[in-house]
């Protein structure tokens, strides 16, 4: 395909347009030799002369006819392209993607996903359900724009920021031996059987960890994927579990749950957001990304 020096085109387009080599220069605000060079050099790249030089003007000869028409037409749907760019500056457009566990993506999205619709209706946002660090490979794989999950690791590819740090509580039905006003040793709870995350996720090892540093040997009598399954296997008096702050706010608030007090039990999961590295962001995906940000830490954001 035969190519053609844009700039060469727009100035010999501004010459036809305004009649004469002077006004197009003045427009321009470039010399009237430069302006000359410029529209020789096309020429010669079309193979023949587009403009007659005469006294007070030019006239196009038959072929700068010819590129004229397109040159209007190119130059005409490059003005639209800026107005729609700058349009589509003032506001977000388009998809986003989420990939997220099942514990944020009913307990922390909807509210998110509420406030960011509120303020951008026009962007699409679809959400992606998968177990433990499966979410991750929907990102490798492109099949998701970000990933929203409850831990901090490193992944080659990826590039991250922590979003917040949520509190881990240990919880038992209402009613439960664990009780008590007293503190509880650490020790106490082997006397009792667990409702626990599956083991292989995440957070099971995050928690693990914590009962080895404990040195408590602790029986699972349930696992699970889902913190929802848990958080009602143990209302229905299953067991005890360890679960996010967010999931089990409002059990606790009524009563459902109670919150059991051990002193030695710290324990935190910190949420983060990641996405591709060397991948630019769509405006709309990068605006929830900043969304994100405020929505958690409103004094400060993503730089």
């Amino acid at each position: 395909m035969a190519l053609v020096n844009l700039n060469h085109f727009y100035y010999f387009y501004e010459v036809a347009r305004h009649g004469s080599f002077t006004a197009a220069a003045r427009e321009l605000m470039v010399s009237q030799s430069a302006l000359s060079v410029q529209v020789k050099s096309l020429e010669q790249e079309m193979g023949g002369p587009l403009l007659d030089r005469r006294k007070g003007g030019v006239e196009l000869t038959e072929t700068g006819e010819l590129a004229y028409t397109v040159a209007e037409r190119v130059f005409q749907e490059i003005d639209r392209l800026m107005v729609d760019l700058r349009a589509t500056d003032r506001r977000f457009t388009g998809t986003v993607t989420i990939g997220t566990v099942n514990s944020i993506g009913i307990y922390l999205l909807p509210g998110v996903l509420g406030r960011f619709r509120s303020a951008y209706s026009d962007v699409r946002v679809k959400v992606d359900f998968q177990e433990g660090e499966r979410v991750v490979d929907l990102l490798v794989q492109g099949r998701v724009d970000m990933v929203v999950v409850p831990w901090n690791r490193k992944y080659a590819g990826l590039s991250g920021f922590r979003l917040t740090t949520n509190k881990m509580f240990l919880v038992a039905p209402a009613g439960h031996d664990l009780h008590t006003p007293e503190q509880v040793s650490p020790h106490d709870l082997e006397r009792y059987p667990f409702v626990g995350y599956q083991e292989g996720l995440v957070t099971r090892a995050l928690i693990d960890s914590v009962f080895k540093r404990m040195s408590l040997s602790i029986d699972y009598a349930i696992e699970s994927a889902n913190a929802a399954t848990i958080k009602h296997m143990v209302m229905a008096g299953m067991g005890v579990s360890i679960l996010p702050e967010y999931a089990v706010a409002d059990e606790l608030r009524r009563g459902e749950l109670i919150r059991v007090n051990v002193p030695a039990f710290r324990l935190t999961q910190e949420m983060m957001v990641y996405f591709r590295k060397n991948r630019t962001l769509s405006r709309s995906q990068a605006g929830f990304v900043e969304f994100l940000q405020e929505y958690f830490n409103p004094k400060s954001r993503l730089r």
